[in-house]
């Protein structure tokens, strides 16, 4: 996951366009697939569709929140009159890229609760707690995306809602670590 957030990064950094957005996602994505596949073994389908998925949904959730701190920043500077070339910084279409990064977040985050909750037959209190987290993340991913598309949500409320489903997504996986640690 590190790797891929890392390559994401790196070509947000260094190439400027509005295609890097795009590319830089794909790349990440496509990187943290291989990467998985590379490095742990296939037993179960469903297993590997749920930590693949599971990963992606993270991946996207971090680089949507990244997206959407970025965009507020550059309108708060236009607001400031930082920025004078403002022909080049669309507004409503960088809310829109964002809202396109948080479906396919939502995509994957409820693929991975299906698929999490078809591979286990018993649940016990560690796979409790992850449920519990990771739909509290999707039920806060769900009203963030009705909440821009329909209601014109606030960016600082739907900033805000996306940085706590990340860490309630980042608390059922550590959630999960530290009881299975017990």
């Amino acid at each position: 996951m590190t790797i891929s957030i890392v390559i994401y990064f790196i070509i947000r950094v260094f190439w400027k366009s509005e295609k890097s957005l795009y590319f830089s996602s794909l790349l990440a994505a496509l990187s943290y697939a291989s990467i998985y596949l590379i490095t742990y073994e296939v037993l179960e389908i469903i297993a590997t569709i749920h930590f693949m998925v599971t990963g992606l949904s993270l991946l996207f959730l971090f680089v949507a929140y990244n997206e959407i701190i970025i965009h507020e920043r550059k309108v708060r500077r236009i607001k400031k009159g930082e920025i004078l070339d403002v022909e080049n910084f669309p507004i409503e279409k960088g809310y829109k890229v964002v809202f396109k990064l948080l479906g396919i977040g939502l995509i994957f985050l409820s693929l991975a609760l299906a698929s999490g909750f078809s591979m286990q037959s018993v649940f016990t209190a560690n796979i409790t707690f992850k449920a519990i987290f990771t739909f509290i993340a999707w039920f806060i991913y769900v009203i963030t995306l009705i909440g821009i598309k329909f209601f014109n949500f606030p960016t600082k409320f739907a900033t805000r809602s996306l940085f706590i489903a990340m860490w309630a997504v980042l608390g059922a996986y550590y959630m999960n670590s530290y009881i299975i640690g017990l």
